[in-house]
């Protein structure tokens, strides 16, 4: 008997699409997502837009205005702070955890990471170091084995989509961060959960103090520059 083929719905596709261009800062914090240019982008009509929309609202990464359209969440620094804070707990906390029994192949994976991110660095690749940075602490909380904290740092990582990408933009910032990833893979391979809840939320912290860090970067060269537009965040036309 053939295997029935499970087919992704359309919305989910876009959804998707979306997400990666939030992630990626082409669809900044405060930007209106233009239904008619995302559509023709992404090859839909403007209904699979819209319901994306939608699902993100529930996300958490887009607010839905009545008779004004969706937008690209802003998180001001205060909120970024506490959520920030939250998650140094929850990392340090799935780290411990992953000590005291991590499988040879949750270690294999994370090595992996480790290794892709190098080569992102060695490359100047900084879409996929942050993909892969943004997998490499998923996993931790996953293997941690614990669903519950898993969830709660998901949802809240989420919101911080929005603006973590933005602590790579210095020179050297990567290559810091992946070395406090392989100091926090040893502690977790070496079986010590202490040393690896310090670890864990010391880098958290120091992922802290890049954002604000880039934040007054960004603004530097924000104001030294005169062009900066963001065609899919422009105004949409009027709904039908």
């Amino acid at each position: 008997m053939a295997r029935a083929i499970r087919v992704r719905p359309l919305s989910d596709t876009v959804k998707a699409s979306l997400e990666a261009l939030i992630a990626s800062g082409e669809l900044p914090p405060g930007a209106r997502l233009n239904e008619v240019m995302l559509a023709k982008r992404l090859g839909v009509s403007r209904g699979p837009v819209r319901e994306a929309a939608r699902a993100l609202e529930k996300t958490g990464l887009v607010t839905v205005i009545l008779n004004r359209g969706a937008f690209v969440r802003s998180m001001d620094i205060d909120e970024a702070m506490k959520v920030y804070e939250l998650n140094s707990v929850l990392l340090g906390y799935a780290a411990a955890r992953l000590a005291v029994a991590c499988t040879a192949e949750q270690a294999m994976c994370l090595r992996a990471l480790v290794q892709d991110m190098d080569q992102a660095i060695s490359s100047e690749d900084k879409d996929a170091f942050f993909a892969a940075n943004v997998l490499f602490h998923e996993r931790i909380l996953a293997f941690s084995g614990n669903e519950v904290v898993e969830q709660v740092y998901r949802e809240h990582t989420r919101k911080l989509l929005l603006l973590r990408r933005r602590s790579f933009d210095r020179v050297g910032s990567m290559a810091e961060a992946n070395a406090e990833h392989r100091h926090l893979l040893d502690a977790i391979l070496a079986g010590d959960p202490v040393l690896a809840r310090q670890i864990g939320e010391a880098h958290t912290r120091s992922g802290r103090a890049r954002f604000l860090t880039a934040i007054d970067y960004r603004d530097r060269v924000k104001r030294a520059s005169t062009d900066g537009s963001t065609p899919l965040a422009q105004t949409d036309e009027k709904e039908d």
